[in-house]
């Protein structure tokens, strides 16, 4: 006979009072759609690693030589390159790369290295006719082909048609510029599995990179990965989230087959189970509306019967439809107010959340296993007019500057991060100075960090590229 088909939407290992992801929206008001109704569980045999691996420049430098050659990366975004001519430079772990618009509809990726006496063709973003060594004044053209070399007599050991230079692969999806250094790694769609069928539907892409906050944070960029990826944390960092927070409800979807990519969906409007007191629909929203806007704000009186997550939700759509000048009142509440969570190994983490407009991205800072750079990306609708984009706004803070004084996030929301960048530090402090016991990971609200191990160690086990 054949089997009736699996219809769990959580491990039957699961023992937590507070309700299910999936018990939670199956009540919205503006029902969610199949993406956000799928639950996928793959059993991930990592469940514990050396601390070694978040601190050890040996271990480090594995992942330079055998994971960050062949992995796909985040290097830009395109309208950060809007015009022919318009380069990027993309300091990936192991090598600086120079991304360029080539042609109108054609971007290259390059090594940023001159194939003379190696000098680095630029050192910053910058709009070229030619890329010119600043050293000697070698010279390529666009496409990366020979245009002059000075005193052409005095190298008769140049092949002009050879002299290319060294290209990086470059793909495209969703207005993100990757770049891969391996020649034979498999094509970005492929490395992508299901990524872009769950962003096929998602009503918010046609945006365009508005601000990039940029921090050094101390601590291992899979320290910090992983801080972002559980909502476990809440209970701890987050406390005053636990109201309305839903992380013991958050869903973690990680898919058989699917290597690179997983996901959580965290409700909005649910007390957490860690919260010590039991609290009413009122009670909640309170919660959620004075931590934005402030303990005295005021607060509206739900109607009976309705749910503070409802009426989050129908906030935000018309807050939302104001802010971007779009219609998103026909949005499900799910993804209007939940916190809908992708993962791209290595480094990269992406919204599809009307609430969280926002893209991370975690680079190593060389030769420093402790520290690593925190790219927090902004989006903001492109204009329906079709107007230039305006150029995207870099804030640049140190690692002791703070989120809420920088004045780049509401006081809150900057509140948050600080207490994340702070308690990533803390962490990386005790993986580096508590012994030499093993991290260990719960089986589930941790699943995407097991996730990560298992796919880096493939990858370390591999022989240099």
């Amino acid at each position: 006979m054949p089997q009736a088909a699996d219809t769990r939407t959580t491990p039957a290992y699961r023992d937590s009072p507070a309700p299910l992801y999936q018990d939670v929206i199956k009540n919205d008001a503006h029902p969610a759609p199949p993406v956000v109704t799928e639950y996928s569980e793959t059993a991930i045999d990592c469940s514990r690693v050396p601390r070694s691996q978040y601190t050890s420049p040996d271990f480090a430098r594995l992942e330079l030589e055998r994971m960050w050659p062949r992995v796909w990366q985040v290097a830009c975004r395109e309208e950060q390159i809007p015009e022919v001519g318009d380069c990027v430079v993309y300091e990936s772990p192991g090598a600086s790369v120079l991304i360029v618009r080539n042609a109108p509809d054609e971007i290259k990726a390059f090594y940023n290295s001159c194939l003379h006496r190696g000098m680095k063709l630029c050192m910053q973003d910058t709009s070229v006719q030619k890329i010119t060594c600043p050293f000697h004044g070698f010279t390529w053209n666009l496409d990366g082909s020979l245009a002059h070399v000075p005193a052409r007599w005095d190298f008769p050991q140049i092949e002009d048609a050879k002299f290319h230079l060294r290209d990086v692969r470059v793909g495209r999806w969703g207005g993100f510029v990757f770049i891969n250094r391996d020649k034979n790694a498999k094509p970005l769609e492929d490395y992508l599995g299901n990524l872009p069928a769950h962003f096929a539907s998602w009503p918010r892409d046609s945006v365009y990179l508005a601000k990039m906050i940029r921090k050094t944070i101390n601590a291992n960029w899979k320290t910090c990965i992983e801080g972002f990826v559980e909502s476990y944390h809440l209970s701890g960092i987050h406390a005053q989230a636990l109201p309305f927070g839903g992380d013991s409800s958050t869903q973690y979807d990680v898919w058989p087959g699917n290597e690179n990519i997983s996901r959580f969906l965290e409700p909005t409007g649910v007390q957490s189970d860690q919260y010590p007191n039991r609290l009413n629909e009122q009670q909640v929203l309170d919660a959620a509306i004075r931590v934005v806007f402030g303990r005295d704000a005021e607060v509206p009186e739900l109607p009976e019967g309705v749910r503070a997550r409802t009426f989050l939700a129908e906030a935000t759509r018309q807050a939302m439809s104001a802010a971007d000048g779009r219609d998103y009142s026909q949005l499900s509440d799910a993804e209007a107010a939940d916190a809908m969570q992708y993962s791209v190994f290595p480094n990269f983490i992406l919204f599809r959340s009307l609430t969280y407009p926002y893209a991370y991205r975690f680079t190593p800072v060389r030769d420093n296993p402790n520290q690593a750079v925190f790219d927090f990306f902004i989006f903001r609708p492109k204009p329906a007019d079709g107007s230039p984009l305006p150029e995207t706004e870099l804030v640049e803070l140190g690692p002791e500057d703070s989120y809420s004084g920088s004045g780049a996030l509401p006081p809150w929301l900057g509140q948050i991060y600080d207490q994340d960048s702070t308690g990533l530090a803390m962490c990386q402090e005790g993986l580096r100075d508590g012994g030499d016991a093993d991290v260990i990971y719960s089986s589930y609200q941790e699943v995407r960090i097991r996730h990560l191990h298992q796919t880096l160690a493939r990858y370390v086990a591999m022989p240099p590229l």
